[in-house]
């Protein structure tokens, strides 16, 4: 499992910085009536490509140091019923990150940008802590598939660079909550549409079981009361 940053990721990080935060601000300011600037869009978005990039990192190396305690399996047999999608990756990898990303347009000062960082570094915290002392997988014929699809390939790929044991709670459904809190405002019950999809992903391409979704959705939640 190679989790390193690679010099062609940073080269693809650099690039990328100026390009989203001027999606950022023509989304923004077009569509959304921002009051940020450019300038205060890049420095933004540059301080989220830093934390994101840290961040992942902290999960690698809770993942490489999460065997003290005894490994557990939550299955019930409710999970057996849950029928495996492999075309719910592309809702389980990509609409977590479009909805991150209308967060950051949707900000009305670089402030408020921190505070939500701050937010998901509490999270990220309260996750590691979880998963040293609890760590949880799925059981191993899950991943027992034939990779004959484009979904069934990126899926593979995705569960090369996880160890399975950082289960419980969901991390997706943890961040899919926070974020749908601050969406709240606009969307109103209409932002926990996004968890629910979430979290059926989560279910249907077997990264998680029933008794990780939960857990999962009230830290976020707890996160959101604590911090925000």
């Amino acid at each position: 499992m190679n989790t390193r940053i690679s010099p062609k990721f940073m080269l693809l990080l650099y690039i990328s910085v100026p390009l989203f935060a001027y999606i950022y601000y023509i989304t923004g300011t077009r569509f959304f009536h921002s009051p940020l600037t450019f300038y205060q869009y890049l420095i933004f978005t540059s301080l989220i490509a830093v934390v994101i990039t840290g961040a992942y990192q902290i999960f690698f190396w809770v993942q490489r140091n999460n065997d003290y305690f005894k490994t557990r399996c939550l299955k019930i047999s409710l999970d057996d019923k849950i029928p495996f999608l492999p075309w719910m990756v592309w809702i389980y990898s990509f609409l977590y990150y479009i909805m991150i990303g209308y967060v950051v347009i949707t900000i009305e000062s670089i402030e408020q940008g921190v505070t939500f960082i701050f937010a998901g570094l509490v999270l990220l915290t309260a996750q590691g802590v979880c998963f040293m002392i609890f760590p949880c997988t799925v059981p191993p014929a899950w991943r027992a598939y034939q990779t004959r699809t484009i979904s069934e390939k990126y899926l593979r790929f995705i569960q090369g660079v996880d160890n399975g044991r950082n289960c419980m709670p969901s991390m997706h459904c943890s961040v899919a909550m926070l974020v749908a809190m601050m969406i709240y405002p606009v969307f109103s019950y209409f932002s926990f549409i996004f968890v629910a999809l979430i979290a059926l992903s989560c279910l249907l391409v077997k990264q998680h079981q029933l008794l990780d979704i939960v857990p999962g959705i009230l830290l976020g939640y707890l996160v959101y009361i604590l911090v925000l």
